[in-house]
């Protein structure tokens, strides 16, 4: 007998779509080989939710199996050994996928916080997190081919009891079809795990964290855009710049985690508070039954016990406030540049939130805030995809109160407004497809940045101008601009109004335009 006849069938195209019994018995196979909590009471409808969730995302999935395993994995599992795959390869391609997958995957750094993220979640909620971090997986391990499947099959299989759809997997698993199937997207996915560096990113904490506010597919995926540009901005600029000393003292909140008590027992007087008693002071209390008043009570009454005293100064750190006002003619750069899958807008906030991240991190020991304003009111402001999606990134700064979300009714006016706020103070930086008339005077910025055309240029109010015609990639063009804005929140000073751009007192025609 040929080598070619003793061979097992070869599976259709891999992009095939399955339907009716072919469909039911392909998900049936990949729950029965999937780890042994997918198949229990607790996790069954859960995995089964989770799978509708990402076929509706995504309509062709290599291996479900994924869905099935990251259920429990999601909810503080254990990761158990894989069961038995049977013939035609699928235990080598299990063993692969446990190797480089699973046992990757609860191992990376980011997985403790997902579990954690998960389990703050409704409970509801959590089939969908489980489905939707699925897909983003396979996104960013590349994986672009699957199985077609239908939703609305995978809802159906809810009510059948998990121990027959086991078996009825079991069985489909001896079609050589079948098995080949999911071996074949087994090992794509182990393959491609293999490759990457990482198998989690900031997007899928992003995403299962917000899952509850992202009502649809559309803001999910500016959500992951925005993270994933973040990200990989925020990995290129330097590890430390130095700082430049800043706008004076400010008080440190005794309740921040970050700050130590301060203040001590300092000297001794005769007021303070029984908590504060020298304990030498007892010796004049006599024993239970003597005669009343003791030394201990005339002392007390007389004014002349001893309490320890408290240093009470307040601890100060630096201050340092930063305005990012963005102005609403950042609607014209909501194009995709040539050669690129993000949108220029989306690059403009990867680099900010890069920004916000990196001085949040470098400027620690100081009292730093910052504030993001957007032009007209909150509820019909032009640019309010931007400014819901940025918010939900930089979450954890608003939620600790360093950082606030402001609304004006014009860039020049935000500027007016930070600047009265902070007393002049702030670092203003304006961004924009076109500079806006009026930034002078008490609504003087730092810098304009001019997004414009495909490289983003920064027009400093001292006369410097950045390199962003540059050459390279969105992400390199818009790396050097993060890099350039730390270094000037770090270093910049105002010495000439903003009419004096470009270094030889006239206006640039790029800051102009529009």
């Amino acid at each position: 007998m040929s080598s070619e006849l003793a061979a097992p069938p070869r599976p259709p195209p891999f992009d095939d779509r399955l339907d009716g019994a072919q469909a039911e018995a392909f998900v049936a196979a990949s729950l029965a080989v999937a780890r042994r909590h997918a198949a229990s009471p607790t996790y069954f409808e859960a995995g089964l939710l989770a799978l509708a969730e990402a076929v509706a995302e995504r309509p062709t999935l290599p291996a479900p199996t994924l869905v099935f395993d990251l259920v429990p994995l999601l909810s503080g599992e254990r990761l158990l050994g894989p069961p038995s795959g049977g013939a035609g390869g699928l235990d080598d391609a299990l063993r692969a996928w446990d190797d480089h997958v699973l046992a990757r995957l609860v191992a990376d750094r980011r997985f403790s916080r997902l579990v954690d993220a998960v389990a703050t979640l409704p409970k509801p909620m959590r089939p969908v997190a489980a489905g939707v971090a699925s897909v983003r997986l396979l996104e960013r391990l590349g994986v672009g081919t699957g199985v077609g499947l239908s939703a609305a099959l995978v809802r159906r299989l809810i009510g059948r009891p998990a121990e027959e759809l086991v078996e009825a997997g079991k069985a489909a698993l001896a079609d050589p079809l079948i098995a080949a199937r999911l071996t074949s997207g087994l090992l794509t996915v182990a393959k491609a795990a293999r490759r990457s560096r990482e198998l989690l990113s900031d997007a899928e904490l992003f995403l299962v964290e917000n899952i509850a506010a992202l009502k649809g597919l559309g803001p999910r995926v500016a959500l992951a855009q925005l993270a994933d540009v973040a990200q990989g901005i925020e990995e290129s600029l330097p590890t430390r710049v130095r700082a430049s000393p800043e706008d004076g003292d400010a008080p440190t909140a005794l309740e921040e985690e970050s700050a130590f008590p301060v203040g001590g027992f300092a000297n001794l007087t005769t007021q303070g508070s029984l908590e504060n008693l020298v304990s030498s002071e007892l010796i004049y209390m006599d024993e239970a039954g003597a005669a009343r008043p003791d030394l201990f009570d005339l002392r007390f009454v007389e004014g002349e016990l001893l309490y320890y005293s408290r240093d009470e100064s307040v601890a100060v750190r630096r201050r340092r406030q930063v305005a990012l006002v963005l102005d609403a003619s950042l609607s014209q750069a909501r194009v995709l540049d040539a050669g690129e899958a993000v949108q220029r807008t989306v690059w403009l906030l990867g680099a900010l939130t890069a920004v916000v991240r990196k001085l949040a991190g470098w400027l620690e020991q100081e009292s730093l805030s910052f504030e993001l304003w957007v032009p007209g009111p909150a509820d019909a402001s032009p640019l309010v995809e931007e400014r819901d999606v940025a918010s939900l990134v930089l979450r954890q700064y608003r939620e600790r109160g360093q950082l606030e979300v402001l609304h004006a009714a014009s860039a020049v006016e935000a500027v007016r407004q930070a600047r009265l706020r902070s007393k002049g103070h702030a670092r203003v930086l304006v961004f924009g497809a076109k500079m806006p008339a009026g930034l002078e005077g008490e609504a003087q910025a730092e810098a304009f940045v001019d997004v414009s055309g495909a490289a983003p240029v920064a027009h400093w109010v001292d006369g410097r101008r950045g390199q962003g015609e540059g050459a390279g990639s969105a992400k390199e063009r818009f790396t050097r601009l993060a890099e350039e804005l730390l270094l000037g929140l770090m270093h910049s000073q105002r010495t000439r109004p903003l009419g004096t751009l470009g270094g030889r007192g006239e206006v640039t025609a790029a800051a102009r335009r529009g």
